[in-house]
């Protein structure tokens, strides 16, 4: 059996923001048989272009002529998909990945999940949002307008990342006084929503923990990458009962063992376009679950990501939630029908479950295929 293979970029409709610190197109692979068509998602490498020729690489070398079955998917992760040197790659094998999955569903006319197991965990996930890439001017009435569109879909909790005016050079505790003036404004706009901040490791090891006596009056339900990850992260937990979340760029499992063994993190965040794709994605969950170390994938993404998330969501059940991206006028990378009361609901549909030309609507998409 020979496999295609089309790569192609969905440009963000909001922008490349400089807030945002992983931006950038949606970029999709598709392989074919032929007859059917599975899909995989290669966003935020940091370089667009040089992931789409590394697909092509990876593909030509590796893919072309495999069967798509789960035993040699399989046999591509703990092979030549085993290891990668940087994010490109990294992102380029994840995407490779999350597409023969799909494409061996779709074959044999099942949802992903179903490849592996007889029922899911769960059918129901929940959910909460990310609203960085829906901010414009990040003004208090921008932060209440777009806080307000994510309450308003129904979910209990938001992330947001506030604190982009901290620099490695800044005096770090001045430069985090707005942000820290967003997240009090936040809490009393919106007392009854569950609040978590997303550091992008801006920090310090020194400054976070200084920052975490203005963090812990206002009840977060996380606070995550506060600094670069490390033993400063065990000296942070001693401090606070905030949950600590980390780990949204490793690929394998190697580090996300390391987080849970060491006690590092409450909560690790593997993102399925980072970590090798679904099938790693399900291997860390099976990692640090004798650690009791709770999984919820990190995924500010576009819709392949987030319903191969979705999937992995259902079949772990040390899988927490998952991070929903609410993007500008209240977009969001899924059918909205698939939103009801903070959970998304796991579709029933073969593959990853839903008819990616609909939901996408998107000229790029239709010529691209």
């Amino acid at each position: 059996m020979t496999l295609a293979l089309k790569t192609f970029a969905i440009p963000d409709p909001d922008g490349h923001g400089a807030a945002l610190a992983l931006k950038g197109d949606w970029v999709i692979v598709a392989i074919g048989d032929g007859t059917h068509l599975g899909h995989g998602e290669a966003s935020h490498s940091g370089a667009d272009a040089a992931c789409r020729e590394r697909v092509g690489e990876l593909f030509a070398r590796h893919v072309r002529e495999v069967a798509p079955t789960v035993d040699a998917i399989r046999s591509l992760e703990r092979g030549p998909f085993a290891t990668a040197a940087d994010m490109v790659t990294a992102t380029a094998i994840s995407a490779l990945d999350q597409a023969l999955w799909e494409l061996a569903a779709r074959r044999a006319g099942v949802p992903v999940w179903r490849l592996l197991a007889d029922k899911p965990v769960r059918t129901t996930v929940p959910v909460y949002m990310t609203v960085n890439r829906a901010l414009t001017v990040r003004d208090d009435a921008d932060y209440r307008g777009v806080v307000g569109r994510a309450v308003a879909a129904g979910v209990r909790s938001v992330k947001v990342a506030p604190f982009e005016a901290v620099t490695p050079a800044s005096d770090q505790l001045a430069a985090a006084h707005r942000g820290l003036s967003v997240l009090r404004m936040i809490r009393d706009a919106f007392p009854e929503v569950g609040l978590r901040v997303d550091c992008h490791e801006r920090f310090t090891p020194e400054a976070a923990l200084a920052l975490l006596l203005e963090l812990e009056p206002l009840g977060l339900e996380w606070v995550e990458a506060l600094c670069p990850v490390g033993p400063i992260n065990a000296a942070v937990r001693r401090r606070t009962a905030m949950p600590l979340a980390a780990g949204e760029l490793y690929f394998g499992k190697q580090r996300y063992v390391e987080l849970a063994e060491r006690g590092w993190a409450d909560v690790v965040m593997p993102d399925v376009k980072h970590v090798g794709g679904f099938g790693p994605l399900l291997g860390v969950c099976d990692a640090v679950r004798p650690f009791g170390t709770v999984v919820s994938p990190h995924n500010p993404s576009g819709v392949v990501s987030t319903l191969a998330s979705l999937h992995a969501a259902a079949l772990a059940a040390n899988a927490s939630e998952l991070e929903l991206a609410l993007s500008g006028e209240g977009r969001l990378p899924v059918d909205p029908g698939l939103l009801h009361d903070g959970h998304l609901y796991l579709p029933s549909g073969p593959g990853w479950g839903a008819t990616l030309d609909d939901l996408l609507q998107c000229t790029t998409w239709k010529e691209a295929r």
